[in-house]
């Protein structure tokens, strides 16, 4: 593989350079595939066996993938605790609007100092509950246009 390690500690950081044989080798892959969506990744052992890896974990490697063929890709893991701006972006509220639900007590947050950190988690499960609400609701309107048969 031809990648430069540009830093590497004891942090929790590292910083990994990849160069343009290994986004060329990225833009093959994707060229290979052509129109089909790619749905399964998995890795090879040594010893010739293979573990299939988890949908989500599929999922973020493959955006990486396409990340590499575009040039430029930045990934970070989330931290335990998010300001109010990063936790309305996850959720798809304006910042007002997440301090409103803060104050209608539909999300816990704590204070530290004068400003407000929310958790990870509890910001991860608002926003599948809002999807899933939005889900509800979706197929509320459907079923309702066809019980009315406007067509």
């Amino acid at each position: 593989m031809n990648v430069k390690l540009l830093a590497r500690s004891g942090a929790l950081t590292e910083q990994v350079l990849f160069d343009e044989k290994v986004q060329q080798e990225a833009r093959e892959v994707f060229t290979e595939a052509h129109d089909r969506k790619p749905m399964r990744l998995s890795l090879g052992l040594e010893d010739g066996s293979t573990i299939e890896l988890p949908d989500q974990l599929t999922d973020a490697l493959l955006f990486a993938l396409r990340g590499l063929t575009q040039g430029s890709l930045t990934m970070r893991s989330m931290p335990d605790e998010l300001t109010t701006s990063t936790a309305a972006e996850i959720i798809g509220v304006s910042r007002p609007t997440l301090r409103k639900m803060i104050a209608d007590g539909e999300i816990p947050v704590t204070k530290v100092g004068s400003h407000h950190r929310l958790n990870a988690r509890d910001v991860l499960a608002l926003r599948d509950q809002r999807a899933q609400a939005r889900s509800v609701a979706f197929e509320d309107l459907r079923q309702i246009d066809a019980d009315l048969d406007l067509d």
